[in-house]
C-alpha cells in the first residue's frame, strides 16, 4: 500500500498555486517509488489544470482524477483529451441543470438526460460518445486505483473524491454505434485512400528532399562565392533542374545589410544608417544570408511549376499565419486550408499545420518574415527548410516502414541503449529501442539500411549545425516526457531543443504538401503520422493478411480492442507464437564510433541462426524487418515486413519468368488454385518491382549535380 508523506512537497513550480485550492492529500498522493504523481502531469495539462478545472465543484474529482491516469504511464495527450473533454460538459451540465456543488449531480439523472438528447441537442453523437468512454473509463481507473493502492482509512477520505460510476454502458444509446461508425467509416476511407500509394508516397519524399538538396547545396556555393571574392550583393544565380523536373530555378542571394540599402525607400533610417555601418542588427556576428526565389522556367513550352512549397510562402501559410492578419484575410486563408483537409472540424478556428514552433525549422528567421513585402519574388531562409525536410523525410521512412508512433520515434537517439546492430551473413543491420505507449521497458524497431542512411544524414546535419562531433544532449518534449527525465542526444532536436509532435508533423506536412489524396467521395485527405501507421497496418492485415495478433507485435499495441473486430490471442496461442520466434543475435553501435563485433565471436550463432526466417534474412527482391513468427508462411512477396532492395531487383525478374512458367505447367494439369497463386506471385513481384524502380530513381537523382550560372 501507497503511505502519504505530507512532510515533503512535489517538486512542480505549479504545487504552490494549487495549496488551498486542491485538496492537500490529493497534492501529495506518490507512486510506489515514492514519486509525488503531481509531479508526473506535464506543464501544458498542470497549465489547463489552473486555468480550466481550479476554480469548478469538481476540481479535487478531476485532480484525482488526472493524476491517476498519469500513474498509469499514460502519456501526456492522452491525459488532456480526458481533461478537454470532462470538464466542459460537466460545465454544461451544471449551467443547464444550475448545479453549483458536486453533491447535487447525478449521473443517473443529469448525465443520462445529456446522452439522451434532452439537452443540447445540437452536440454530435461524437461527443457524446467521447463523453461517455471517457467518463466511465476515468471513474473506473480512479475507483480501482484507490481501491488498490491505499489503506482502508485512505480509501475511506478519498471517496468523496470519486467521480460517481454511471450503471449504464455505451449499449443504452444509439449514438455511440453511430458515433463509432462514423469514425471508422472516415479512418477505413482515409487509410484506403492512402494505403495503394506507400511506395510513391516514400518515394516523392525522397525527390523532394534532393531537389531542396540542391537548391541548399546551390545556396551554400553563392554565398561561398560571395565571401571568397568579396562580390557586392545581391547576386542572381540560376541552375537548372534533371530531366524528370524540367526546369531552370532563378534566385538572387542577400545578406541582411545589402537587403536594406537595396530598399531604402521602404526602409526607416535608423535601419539604413546600421546597415551601413554594420553595426547592431547589422554586425558582422549577426550577419544573415538568405535568397529570394525570382522565377521558375521550363525546358519545353509547358508552364513552370517551381519548387513545390512556394505557393505556401506566396499566400502566406508558413508558421502562425494568423497573426497581425485582417478578418478578410483569415476568412481566405481559413477556407483555402480547409479545402486541402486542414482544420475540417470547423471553419471558426484557425489551424496552423506549417508551423513546427521550432527556432530553425522551417519557419524564416524574424528579419526575413519582417521584409518579406519588400521584395519583388519570395525570400527563403534555404537552411530552415533543408532542416525541416530533411527531418520530414526521416519520420515519413520511419513511419511507413516500421508503423511507429510519433512518441516513439522522438525517443530515437544516439546511444548504445538506443540504436543497436544485429550481423547476419557478415552484414550489420540495425534497430532502434523505444518504450513504446503503454510501456515502462524500450522494445526494438527493426529498420532497414535506407533508415539508417537518413539517420546518417540527419547526425551530419545536427554536427555541422552545432559544430562540434558529437550531438549535444537535450530534454525530451513530447508527451511522454515525464518517462525520460534525463537528457539525451535525440536525434529530432535543433537549436538546443528537441522537438515536439507538431514540429515532427509540420516537417512531414511541408515536405508533403500538394499531393493530393481524397477519399472515394471527394473529400480531402491529409497526410498524419497516425494515419500512416494505420495504412501499414491495413496493409499488413487487408491486403498480406496477416494474424491481427501478430500485426499488433510488429506495431507495439497492447490493446486490439480498438478495431472491435479481433481479440488478444490466447495463452496458448502467445505460447506456440513465442516457442517459433526467430533467435536476434544484438548488440550496440555508436553512430559517432562504429564499432564492430568480431566476426569470430558471432560464427557459433550465426551458423545457428542462417537456418531460421527472421529479422534482416535475405528474401526474395529484399531483406525481412520482423523477429516475430513469420506472418505469412515465408510467402515474402508482397509482405509489409519486408523493405525491398534494387539490389536485388534481378530476383524478381526471375520470379515473374518464374510465375509464368508454373501458370501454364498448372494450367495443363487443370489446377486452377495454383493457376491463381502463380498470378499472384508474379502481380507482387512486379508491384515490388515498380517501388524499386521509384528508389533507382531518387537515388540517381541524389547525384545530379546541377551546374550553377552566376549574374555579377
Amino acid at each position: 500500500m501507497i503511505k502519504l508523506l505530507l512532510f515533503d512537497k512535489p517538486r512542480t513550480i505549479f504545487y504552490e498555486q494549487f495549496l488551498d485550492n486542491v485538496d492537500n492529500k490529493i497534492l501529495h498522493l506518490q507512486d510506489r517509488e515514492g514519486i509525488f504523481l503531481l509531479d508526473k502531469l506535464t506543464e501544458r495539462n498542470l497549465f489547463y489544470l489552473k486555468n480550466q478545472v481550479l476554480d469548478k465543484p469538481w476540481n479535487n474529482h478531476l485532480f484525482l482524477g488526472a493524476l491517476v491516469i498519469a500513474d498509469k504511464n499514460s502519456d501526456s495527450e492522452t491525459i488532456r483529451n480526458y481533461l478537454k473533454v470532462i470538464n466542459p460538459r460537466l460545465t454544461e451540465l451544471f449551467d443547464s441543470f444550475h448545479l453549483t456543488e458536486m453533491s447535487q449531480f447525478d449521473v443517473e439523472i443529469h448525465m443520462y438526460q445529456y446522452f439522451k438528447g434532452s439537452i443540447y441537442p445540437e452536440h454530435s453523437d461524437h461527443m457524446r460518445k467521447m463523453l461517455l468512454t471517457m467518463y466511465k473509463s476515468i471513474s473506473d481507473s480512479t475507483k480501482r486505483w484507490v481501491t488498490t493502492n491505499l489503506e482502508e482509512d485512505q480509501q475511506a477520505y478519498f471517496e468523496k473524491y470519486l467521480l460517481s460510476i454511471p450503471s449504464y454502458n455505451y449499449r443504452d444509446f444509439s449514438f455511440h454505434r453511430k458515433a463509432r461508425e462514423t469514425s471508422e467509416n472516415k479512418r477505413k476511407s482515409e487509410t484506403d485512400a492512402i494505403v495503394p500509394l506507400l511506395p510513391q508516397i516514400r518515394a516523392e519524399g525522397h525527390f523532394r528532399w534532393n531537389q531542396l538538396n540542391r537548391l541548399y547545396q546551390a545556396f551554400l556555393k553563392a554565398r561561398d562565392e560571395v565571401k571568397i571574392n568579396n562580390i557586392q550583393l545581391p547576386l542572381d544565380f540560376n541552375y537548372e533542374e534533371p530531366d524528370r523536373v524540367g526546369e531552370r530555378y532563378y534566385f538572387r542571394i542577400w545578406d541582411k545589410s545589402s537587403f536594406t540599402l537595396y530598399h531604402q525607400s521602404k526602409s526607416n533610417a535608423t535601419s539604413i544608417s546600421n546597415a551601413k555601418k554594420r553595426i547592431g542588427a547589422y554586425s558582422e556576428e549577426k550577419n544573415h544570408y538568405f535568397v529570394e526565389f525570382i522565377k521558375a522556367e521550363r525546358f519545353d513550352e509547358d508552364e513552370a511549376e517551381g519548387l513545390w512549397f512556394i505557393e505556401l510562402f506566396k499566400i502566406g501559410l508558413i508558421g502562425q499565419w494568423y497573426q497581425n492578419a485582417n478578418d478578410d484575410e483569415i476568412k481566405q486563408k481559413r477556407e483555402l486550408l480547409h479545402s486541402w483537409g486542414y482544420g475540417e472540424e470547423s471553419l471558426q478556428k484557425n489551424t496552423a499545420p506549417f508551423s513546427p514552433q521550432h527556432q530553425g525549422v522551417i519557419t524564416p528567421s524574424f528579419f526575413v518574415s519582417r521584409h518579406k513585402d519588400k521584395a519583388e519574388g519570395i525570400l527563403l531562409d534555404v537552411e530552415q527548410l533543408y532542416v525541416g525536410v530533411t527531418f520530414g523525410l526521416l519520420s515519413l521512412d520511419i513511419f511507413t516502414t516500421t508503423g511507429a508512433r510519433i512518441n516513439e520515434l522522438l525517443q530515437i537517439r544516439n546511444t548504445k541503449e538506443c540504436i543497436r546492430k544485429v550481423k547476419v551473413e557478415n552484414t550489420i543491420r540495425f534497430c532502434f529501442y523505444a518504450t513504446p505507449k503503454g510501456r515502462d521497458e524500450a522494445e526494438p524497431f527493426y529498420i532497414s539500411e535506407q533508415t539508417m542512411k537518413l539517420i546518417h544524414l540527419v547526425v551530419k546535419m545536427l554536427k555541422k549545425h552545432y559544430g562540434i562531433e558529437n550531438i549535444p544532449s537535450v530534454n525530451f518534449t513530447g508527451d511522454r516526457k515525464h518517462l525520460f527525465p534525463n537528457p539525451k542526444p535525440y536525434f529530432f532536436q535543433y537549436n538546443h531543443r528537441a522537438l515536439h509532435q507538431n514540429g515532427i508533423l509540420s516537417c512531414l506536412r511541408f515536405l508533403l504538401h500538394g499531393l493530393h489524396f481524397e477519399t472515394q467521395d471527394g473529400k480531402p485527405v491529409t497526410i498524419k503520422s497516425h494515419l500512416l501507421r494505420h495504412a501499414f497496418a491495413t496493409e499488413a492485415v487487408q491486403r498480406q493478411k496477416i494474424p491481427i495478433d501478430i500485426v499488433a507485435k510488429i506495431l507495439h499495441q497492447r490493446d486490439l480492442g480498438v478495431t472491435e473486430y479481433y481479440s488478444e490471442p490466447t495463452q496458448s496461442q502467445v505460447a506456440q507464437s513465442v516457442s517459433d520466434l526467430h533467435d536476434v543475435i544484438s548488440d550496440y553501435v555508436d553512430l559517432d564510433e562504429a564499432v564492430l563485433r568480431n566476426p569470430k565471436e558471432l560464427e557459433k550463432e550465426l551458423e545457428e541462426y542462417k537456418e531460421k526466417v527472421g529479422v534482416f534474412n535475405n528474401v526474395i527482391g529484399g531483406t525481412c524487418v520482423t523477429d516475430y513468427v513469420c506472418p505469412i508462411k515465408m510467402q515474402c512477396l508482397g509482405c509489409q515486413a519486408k523493405i525491398p532492395q534494387p539490389e536485388k531487383k534481378h530476383e524478381l525478374l526471375e520470379v515473374i519468368e518464374l510465375s509464368k512458367d508454373m501458370e501454364k505447367r498448372f494450367n495443363s494439369m487443370g489446377l486452377t488454385l495454383e493457376v491463381k497463386k502463380a498470378k499472384a506471385m508474379r502481380k507482387h513481384a512486379r508491384t515490388e518491382l515498380k517501388e524499386i524502380d521509384l528508389i533507382e530513381k531518387y537515388r540517381e537523382e541524389q547525384k545530379y549535380e546541377p551546374h550553377i550560372q552566376y549574374d555579377k
